[in-house]
């Protein structure tokens, strides 16, 4: 059995929703940094560019590490169901 073969037999579909899955969960909780940001530390008041930042390296820490979360539980595509 050659390796392409073994490929075509693997739910790569699911395995890459579950991977935009894991990076959507970064963009969840960049969202949440960002309103906490505001809501809980008033007095730096955060607002334009300087939020935006803020979001996005939570969007790129979090997203990593769900990332590597379900990589670890999945790190190869499971085999196809028939």
């Amino acid at each position: 059995m050659n390796a392409i073969t073994v490929a075509s037999k693997l739910a790569w579909g699911e395995w890459i929703r579950g991977i935009f899955g894991a990076l959507i969960s970064g963009g969840a909780s960049a969202i949440a940094t960002g309103t906490g940001v505001s809501v809980f530390d008033p007095s730096h008041d955060i607002v334009g560019y300087t939020l935006l930042k803020v979001m996005a390296g939570s969007f790129l820490f979090s997203g990593i590490i769900s990332l590597a979360k379900f990589l670890q539980t999945h790190p190869v595509p499971s085999e196809a169901k028939p």
